[in-house]
């Protein structure tokens, strides 16, 4: 995990979905930042703190704090081992009507404290719990189970919250506020759209500023180009698709966004190391 400005880049192992951590990096503790995919944490301490879109929360043990794509948050720890940290690609919860609607409801809800003389507050909590225990297990099958308890996790803040109306506004900002806005709803857009024929002109164009502010920026708030953003993104959806035996390379290539064969040869084994056919072995045999 690495923070650049208020962009953090995350790593997954290779053909991983999820990402589950014991400890925290004590580098960004406190430090504004967002990402990309959702985050659902877990006190451990009765002194964590954490704000989500500039919302300040103090936290007790068991209270889960949960993070969108795309939102500025920070989190604050006495010690590195004071949360459980999970995180994945929003795409594992879209494809469901009603957990699409509980992730782009507005307004979200981030905070949930924990209530022991509530059943699901305690079920949630063992949730988490066992998907952290999955991750680190030797079972078969280990993230197919933590997905399993992903789905329940969500299906039961989903009737925890079903009747409460009131949600986390987002407070009024100044120009810097704007500005992280704009470049995380610009990263998502290039995300969702790396296999089309993008340009840094439809990139600017998205968010509504011009082609040299949006350069500005872009390298500000993420440290990279647009181009490595985009090529990153487009080998991340290439891993992806790789993953289907019966896909031919050349059509991977086209589908993740690469105008031919050699481009995304070149571009694959800058980013992985290795080229597409010998990952494509790794992860399938």
């Amino acid at each position: 995990m690495a923070v650049s400005a208020y962009y953090e880049a995350l790593v997954f192992e290779d053909g991983k979905k999820i990402n589950v951590s014991r400890r925290m990096n004590m580098e960004v503790n406190g430090q504004l930042h967002w990402h990309p995919y959702v985050e659902i944490l877990l006190s451990l301490s009765d002194q964590n703190t954490a704000a989500v879109n500039f919302n300040p929360h103090d936290l007790l043990i068991n209270d889960i704090v949960i993070v969108y794509p795309g939102e500025l948050h920070s989190v604050q720890a006495p010690r590195e081992d004071s949360w459980l940290i999970i995180q994945f690609p929003v795409e594992l919860l879209s494809g469901l009507s009603e957990l699409s609607q509980l992730v782009n409801s507005h307004p979200r809800r981030h905070y949930l404290r924990y209530d022991p003389s509530q059943i699901q507050s305690e079920q949630m909590v063992l949730g988490i719990k066992k998907i952290v225990e999955l991750y680190f297990s030797s079972e078969s099958f280990t993230e197919t189970k933590m997905f399993a308890c992903m789905l329940n996790f969500f299906a039961q803040l989903g009737e925890y919250w079903t009747g409460d109306e009131e949600g986390e506004g987002v407070q009024p900002g100044g120009k810097e506020q704007e500005s992280l806005k704009l470049m995380a709803e610009a990263c998502l857009y290039i995300t969702d759209n790396c296999g089309l024929p993008l340009t840094l002109d439809d990139a600017a164009r998205h968010v509504g500023i011009s082609k040299s502010h949006f350069s500005h920026l872009f390298k500000r708030y993420t440290g990279m180009t647009f181009v490595d953003y985009l090529t990153n993104e487009r080998i991340r959806r290439a891993e992806a698709i790789s993953l289907d035996p019966s896909r031919h390379i050349t059509d991977i290539a086209f589908e993740a966004g690469f105008s031919s064969i050699s481009t995304f040869n070149r571009a694959f084994r800058k980013v992985k190391g290795i080229s597409p056919s010998e990952f494509r072995s790794k992860m399938i045999t």
